[in-house]
């Protein structure tokens, strides 16, 4: 399975997050986790769930097609590391959406304000979300007219198909759903499908929330425990300092490293270093000779992981999969292993 070319001269990674002005201050700010990379080089009433074509935008990510107040469809990057949904200010003037408002804006170097929308209906085929307050945020900075973030994916069942190119989004029953306030109806979508061709390559691996993110349970650096984060909105993988220093200090970081930037769509800038881990092990499979970049990001700070060696999951890795399922309800996250190769995979570019 293709994954996309990296480019070593410069590397581009969004990470943002949203903290409303108003908002307590013990209140923890809301994340807003999206890429933006140059072109490499080489549930309401009725919520019946939706399977729909998807697309890869020009940094691999995932996109789908998405109606705002019953017009469209715009391409939304499905991102399973944001929190909030965004759409591109362009977007919002054509529409006419109206103004909710300044907020913070957390980006890779620092803080800087930005502005929201009010989305009054925002519609995946045939699953619905009301009243979305979304920060805006320039085309150019995006690469997409949005981000579809957690704040329409939680309660429900996400799956990122990327054999048949399909995103699927149903209800989820399980404990912690919030089926009752989505109001989401039909018949419970978090049981794994009896189909005899997956029999054997579904990994089902247990999962928590922090700040309304999936943390994926068991995940290791080569035996190393690590803080993982499934991120599709990211085009690269990229761990914090503390991991860097983890891995570094055995010398299995293989040579040769680079520098690069790290760009964040608020148009901030940070270093970061562009080294292969030597194995990453998640969902039942081993990835040897993953490209990563390390970066002590603003981000990790304010999820207070700055100590603790922690993995953004980007979408190169995930594509090593045949399949992923986040079931928010259920707080799990689902593996679909490739079907014809073991369970140790080389990325290919």
């Amino acid at each position: 399975m293709a994954v996309q070319a990296f480019d070593r001269r410069t590397v581009g990674l969004g990470l943002l997050a949203l903290a409303g002005c108003a908002a307590p201050a013990r209140t923890p700010p809301v994340m807003v986790n999206m890429a933006h990379v140059p072109p490499p080089p080489l549930l309401q009433p009725g919520d019946a769930g939706a399977a729909l074509a998807t697309d890869a935008d020009m940094s691999g990510r995932v996109t789908a097609p998405v109606r705002i107040n019953g017009q469209g469809p715009f391409d939304f990057v499905v991102d399973t590391g944001a929190n909030r949904t965004v759409i591109t200010s362009e977007l919002a003037a054509q529409l006419g959406l109206p103004d909710a408002g300044p907020a913070d804006v957390h980006g890779v170097a620092g803080v800087e304000p930005s502005n929201t929308a009010t989305i009054a209906l925002l519609e995946v085929d045939a699953v619905a979300t009301r009243g979305i307050r979304a920060p805006t945020l320039s085309r150019s900075r995006l690469g997409a007219d949005g981000l579809l973030g957690v704040d329409v994916l939680r309660g429900r069942r996400v799956t990122i198909d990327f054999l048949t190119d399909e995103f699927r989004i149903t209800p989820s029953r399980g404990p912690g759903s919030i089926a009752a306030t989505l109001g989401v109806s039909g018949a419970a979508a978090s049981r794994l499908p009896t189909n005899d061709a997956l029999t054997g390559r579904q990994i089902v691996v247990p999962a928590r929330y922090r700040f309304g993110q999936l943390i994926i349970v068991g995940a290791d650096v080569s035996g190393r425990p690590v803080t993982a984060f499934m991120d599709s909105g990211s085009q690269s993988t990229v761990g914090n300092a503390a991991l860097h220093r983890a891995v570094i200090g055995t010398q299995e970081l293989r040579a040769p490293r680079y520098v690069v930037p790290v760009l964040s769509a608020t148009g901030q800038t940070a270093q970061g270093e562009l080294a292969v881990l030597p194995l990453l092990r998640i969902g039942g499979l081993d990835i040897t000779g993953l490209t990563t970049v390390f970066a002590d990001l603003h981000i990790f700070d304010i999820w207070d992981l700055k100590s603790k060696p922690s993995l953004l999951i980007g979408i190169d890795a995930m594509r090593q999969f045949d399949a992923i399922t986040l079931d928010y309800g259920r707080r799990q996250v689902i593996f679909t292993l490739p079907a014809s190769s073991p369970r140790r995979r080389r990325p290919t570019s």
